[in-house]
């Protein structure tokens, strides 16, 4: 074998592998760091089409809320930074609660893209430890419904999503575009529980 000729396999073979390395790397993107889906991901502009959103559906177990239904969240004051919101659940037939500070950041670049908007959210620590602090909006079709990835639950190899839903278009579906979603960025765990009833009520009247 020539020196030419091994000199060109090897370049021919270092092509065939790179591209092959593309093709991985695009394959395992997600939805949440596809810039094809940036415009989806204003976490602001999602949270800022309702004062209360129901907890509608999740894709993994609830170790430590597993006796919680009827959960939803109430924006006290929200703005491009944040928010202050405190979340409401039923408990053994009493309303249980926790406030929280929110506040809302940019994920890292995705290659040279930097994203215009806030796409995550950081929450304040509370007494409850366990409690997930980091989340990324996965989708929102602005009008009644939102997808937030859970970063902090690793051991879901990062597929654990939550559905909140507007109080204002509430129901016991979820709506169509945030179910194709749901069903393309969250069916890892091939986990799905509803947790909104219709026998669900809230504390306050908030839209």
């Amino acid at each position: 074998i020539t020196m030419p000729s091994s000199i060109a396999k090897a370049a021919l073979l270092l092509a065939i592998t790179v591209a092959f390395m593309e093709i991985g790397t695009h394959a395992e993107r997600r939805i949440d760091d596809d810039p094809t889906y940036f415009g989806d991901q204003d976490i602001f502009r999602a949270f800022n089409i309702s004062r209360l959103f129901w907890l509608h559906t999740q894709n993994f177990r609830r170790h430590m809320t597993g006796g919680r239904s009827c959960t939803y969240f109430e924006i006290q004051h929200i703005d491009q930074n944040g928010m202050n919101y405190t979340s409401y659940y039923k408990v053994n037939g009493t309303t249980g609660q926790m406030p929280y500070h929110g506040k809302f950041y940019k994920t890292p670049p995705v290659g040279h893209l930097e994203r215009n908007t806030s796409n995550a959210l950081n929450v304040s620590e509370t007494s409850e430890k366990w409690h997930p602090r980091d989340y990324k909006l996965v989708y929102s079709n602005y009008k009644s419904c939102l997808i937030l990835r859970v970063v902090d639950f690793k051991i879901m190899n990062g597929y654990a999503c939550m559905v909140l839903v507007s109080n204002q278009t509430v129901d016991t579906s979820m709506p169509r575009e945030c179910q194709l979603k749901f069903n393309k960025a969250c069916n890892g765990s091939g986990i799905s529980e509803k947790i909104y009833e219709k026998s669900c009520t809230t504390t306050a009247d908030v839209a």
